[in-house]
């Protein structure tokens, strides 16, 4: 059986719902660091220095919404190849139901 690929939809599926939750938390967590170094600058704290650090918390967030852009994008394969092996097991379940039974007389 070399070269065989099992797969497990129910896993496919449940990964992707695994990965939907952690890109959820990412982003809620970003979000909640984001308004917390807004509140301080400005208000608590103002200058330079609470301009670069605003800055690199902006860069940091870009990174993040990329990474949580693949996080997304591999909930959505993962999903397709679950849907696409459904699909081609029940392909193949109604092509073998729909073999003749009698063949030999």
């Amino acid at each position: 059986m070399e070269g065989t690929i099992k797969v497990n939809t129910a896993k496919l599926r449940s990964t992707a719902a695994s990965f939907q939750q952690t890109g959820n938390a990412l982003k809620s967590t970003t979000n909640q660091m984001m308004n917390l170094v807004n509140s301080l600058t400005g208000s608590v704290w103002s200058g330079d220095a609470a301009n670069a650090y605003t800055k690199k918390f902006k860069q940091l967030q870009n990174d993040i919404n990329r990474m949580i852009k693949m996080v997304n994008e591999h909930v959505t394969d993962l999903n397709n190849m679950a849907a696409q092996y459904e699909k081609a097991e029940a392909d193949n379940k109604a092509a073998a139901s729909a073999l003749s039974g009698d063949v030999i007389v």
